[in-house]
């Protein structure tokens, strides 16, 4: 069978979801079969929007690991931030931070059955795939972990009993160089083996000022299988693999500098690689941006068939671990020092399942899953020796008028005339002898070292979460007729949780309240304040420090009309207001206080999850489906000191429920095959985690709303011509409720929206509010709002072959892929560089080999016109202004491939 037929009855490309395979108008039709409802199906059988990826289309288009699927599959995305490990899995825009191990993936990646418990353990090369499988919308019922929004299902290739082999070599620019290699074979007539290895690099593509290269890869894996058959009613499945990643990624280039942080980057010394909206290819950083990660794991599955059913076990166990040394802020000044993370888990899984033998008129399916994840995360992120000096001459320009105001000397920063203020009230013995009028014993003291130190910071934070969970399941499938069939499935959940926290977090900066020091704060000089009072009246005779400054700006009353006294502390109802100009130096608190004592130690969640679906096959040409679904994913604990900045240190369960009704049908004789859904989907008590310039918050955003549809196709106008083609269109995508969301970077009404952009009104000061769990803060409310998605993401494949004499062929192959514009933040970030434009990436190849494809040999390109676009965005660490750091997306990269198969 020649390779253009092969791939039409195959299924040539990745977004057939639902689809079977296209040959000429007299071909015989064969089918893909899929297992999306643990029981072999067609693509067009299977009442669920589901996407098949085969093995083959995997290497047309030099698919390399998961990150690379969604070149095809339209609503999957995969993105790397910060790290190679830190992947986000995406499905019809639902998602989970990968950024706090605390959160588990609202999309499930399972490999073999076998699940993955974090995203980041499933990114290597892949590996003799047969195919791969994306499910969307809840799975509550059939895969061992309920999720949420959907599966990513990788299944590969067994092992065979007759002798079989791959080998490809791959060269490219940015110095890549990949090989791979697959041998099978039997060890008698019994037992067969199958042995994979691959070998990824690459140079990287962006370049660091002092000669590194960054954005690299580094990566290999290794995987042995044996299939062993007793008997002609038993099978058995051993899987071990290995895997490694020792890799310099991922880099963000600031896409915009504030001019305070640039002055002060510049002045101290430091390399200001110009600001670029999409990321560029050059960056200046004094650390490392290095990763290691060791994942490995050995599974076995057993399936006997009885006369009435078949049942299957899955048992596994799996190591990862990882080590993260990053240097956070993106610069050769050490202003955080090297951010070091260490995570690892072990976890073991076992699954029992039995299903009929689907020749009845209800069938069924049952089973139980056990999970157990052992977890420890330990970081490591204090200040670097240049924090002190930066946050000073960054702060510089907007305290000159007090600077000046006080007689000091030009160009005193921020931090030392804090200390200087503080040092002369405790020399003065200023609010040591009465309460002071917030309510507070005493000023805080200045510490020995300073405010800001090398020792200060997030010294050191260990954790050990462990999950336990088990659930029972089962799926009824009444076949009232040929035609109709209804489905009604469900599972029960249990998940415990415990923890041990151990926290060592100084900042003795972050550890008071600007708005107290704004009412008790003095001023205190010869001509303000007698210290022979100070025994009497606790130095109630010295000027207060806001009041004067802003008697000295000219102001006499205070916005409700009353008199400014500089004898007399602001009044609390302004001490959160621009009226105190010491609440600037909030920027400069970074780590809140947090102790181990305000982190839970326990925790269980239950859970019934469900779904029915109705199937219909009107024709042998059109099937009609409409399912309801329910989703679950247990809450857990914030594994991060960044819980101080909302107080959220546990959060609450995630539950979905999604609506979907689709077709799926063949037209022209069988030349054009379609799939085609609505879903409307909502889920409750989202759990999100938002970067927000010095850390995340971790928090139920409270519930969002997503519907649209999608579409996949496959059109065979000619013989030897395919075209393929997708899209997912939202026609919402919104927050249904989120009353205390983050605000964008800024302060006051300065920030980075429009002074009285209604959007952001309650981000300006004067409009704090109090969340559900205590904290008093700037949030704004971004109920019924959009959050930001691509409104519209599609891809469209075609693939010409030309049989050549002698028995080759060539194959020429256009991918491209469309992603309308999206936010790169929750806050809503409005500058330009924090929205991604819409782009079109396009791809190439052409493959001259054999008919039998015994050899081929294959030019490629990706992202041919090099063009320029980011992953993501964020406020940049550990800097005053609102400067903003992207993550760029994959240059032109182009290579060439030889593959031999036998």
């Amino acid at each position: 069978m020649s390779k253009f037929n092969k791939a039409a009855v195959l299924g040539t490309t990745a977004i057939l979801a639902g689809l079977i395979g296209a040959t000429s108008a007299m071909a015989q039709v064969d089918v893909i079969t899929v297992t999306a409802q643990k029981r072999e199906q067609t693509l067009q059988d299977t009442p669920v929007s589901v996407a098949a990826v085969t093995g083959e289309q995997i290497e047309q288009s030099q698919i390399r690991d998961a990150a690379d699927l969604q070149t095809l599959v339209p609503s999957l995305r995969v993105s790397e931030f910060a790290t190679s490990t830190n992947t986000e899995f995406n499905l019809r825009g639902i998602g989970t931070s990968s950024f706090n191990p605390g959160l588990e993936p609202s999309v499930g990646v399972f490999i073999d059955g076998v699940y993955r418990p974090r995203s980041g353990s499933a990114i290597n090369d892949l590996l003799s795939v047969e195919r791969v499988e994306v499910i969307r919308g809840p799975q509550s019922t059939l895969f061992g972990r309920n999720t949420p929004a959907g599966v990513v299902s990788v299944i590969t290739q067994e092992p065979e009993f007759e002798f079989g082999y791959v080998g490809e070599i791959s060269a490219g620019n940015y110095g890549m160089r990949l090989a791979r290699a697959s041998v099978t074979g039997p060890l008698n007539d019994t037992m067969a083996i199958r042995l994979d290895g691959t070998m990824h690099q690459n140079d990287g593509y962006i370049e660091i000022e002092d000669g590194r290269m960054a954005n690299n890869r580094a990566r290999h894996s290794w995987r042995g299988q044996l299939l062993w058959n007793p008997g002609d009613a038993t099978e058995v499945r051993i899987i071990a693999d290995y895997g490694n990643i020792d890799e310099n990624c991922c880099a963000a280039p600031f896409g915009y500098y504030d001019p305070i942080d640039l002055g002060a980057l510049v002045g101290l010394g430091g390399t200001a690689v110009p600001a670029d909206p999409d990321g560029g290819d050059r960056i200046a950083i004094d650390g490392d941006l290095n990763t290691q990660l060791v994942t490995q794991g050995i599974s076995a599955e057993i399936n006997h068939d009885f006369d009435a059913f078949t049942l299957t076990s899955i048992t596994a166990f799996r190591t990862y671990d990882e080590d993260q040394n990053f240097d956070a802020d993106f610069s050769d000044l050490d202003l955080v020092s090297i951010r070091n993370i260490m995570n690892s888990y072990e976890s073991f899984t076992q699954e029992f399942r039995v299903t009929s033998t689907g020749d009845n008129f209800m069938d069924w399916m049952g089973g139980a899953f056990y999970y157990r994840n052992d977890l420890n995360f330990a970081n490591t992120t204090p200040y670097g020796a240049d924090a002190r000096t930066f946050f000073d001459a960054a702060s510089a320009p907007s305290v000159a008028p007090i600077v000046a105001g006080l007689g000091l000397p030009a160009g005193t920063g921020g931090v030392s005339l804090l200390e200087i203020f503080l040092n002369m009230n405790a020399a003065a013995g200023v609010g040591n002898f009465v309460p002071l009028p917030s309510g507070n014993a005493a000023l805080p003291g200045v510490p020995a070292e300073g405010f800001v130190a090398t020792s200060h910071g997030l010294i050191s934070e260990q954790y050990q979460y462990d999950t336990e969970a088990w659930s029972v399941f089962g799926q009824l499938d009444f076949h009232f007729t040929d035609q109709f069939t209804l489905t009604v499935g469900g599972r029960y959940s249990d998940e415990s949780k415990e923890m041990v926290t151990s926290i060592d977090q100084p900042d003795p900066l972050s550890a008071f309240s600007f708005v107290d020091l704004g009412q008790d704060l003095r001023l205190v000089s010869p001509a303000t304040c007698d210290p022979g009072l100070f025994p009497i009246v606790g130095g109630d005779a010295c000027a207060y420090l806001v009041p004067t400054l802003l008697l000295g700006q000219g102001l006499t009353l205070y916005p409700d009309g009353s008199p400014i006294d500089p004898t007399s502390p602001l009044p609390a109802i302004f001490a959160g207001t621009a009226l105190n100009p010491l609440l600037g130096f909030t920027a400069f608190q970074n780590f809140p206080p947090v102790n181990a004592g305000n982190f839970p130690t326990s925790r269980n969640d239950t859970n019934f999850s469900g779904n029915i679906i109705l199937s219909y096959d009107v024709s042998d040409e059109l099937n009609l489906y409409a399912s309801y679904a329910t989703g679950f994913k247990p809450g857990g604990f914030n594994v991060s000191t960044n819980a101080a900045f909302t107080g959220v240190f546990e959060f609450e369960e995630e539950i979905s429920e999604s609506f979907e009704i689709g077709a799926k049908g063949t037209l022209f004789d069988n030349r054009f095959v379609y799939a085609v859904a609505y879903f409307n989907q909502t889920i409750e008590d989202f759990q999100t985690n938002n970067f927000v310039g010095n850390g995340f918050a971790l928090e139920n955003a409270g519930s969002i709303d997503v519907s649209g549809i999608e579409f996949e196709g496959q059109w065979s106008p000619v013989d030897n011509l395919l075209f393929t083609g997708g899209f997912t269109y939202l026609f919402d995508s919104s927050y249904g409720d989120y009353e205390f969301a983050p605000c964008p970077d800024g302060f006051g009404g300065v920030g980075v929206w429009a002074a009285g952009d209604p959007n952001f009104a309650l981000c300006e000061l004067g409009n704090e509010r109090t969340n559900d769990a205590g904290v008093t803060a700037l949030f704004n409310d971004l109920t019924g709002r959009d959050r930001g998605n691509s409104e519209l993401v599609g891809a469209l494949t075609a693939t010409y072959t030309m049989p050549l004499s002698n028995g080759w062929e060539i194959d020429w192959r256009g991918e491209a892929t469309y992603v309308s514009e999206f936010l790169h933040t929750t806050s809503q970030d409005p500058r330009p560089f924090a929205m991604q434009d819409a782009f079109t990436l396009f791809n190439a190849s052409v493959t001259i080999g054999s008919d039998t494809d015994s050899w081929a040999l294959q030019l490629w390109s990706r992202n041919i016109t090099d063009e320029d676009y980011t992953k993501g965005g964020f406020p940049s660490v550990g800097y005053l202004g609102t400067s903003y750091n992207v993550y760029p997306g994959d240059p032109q990269t182009y290579g060439v491939t030889l593959r031999i198969r036998g």
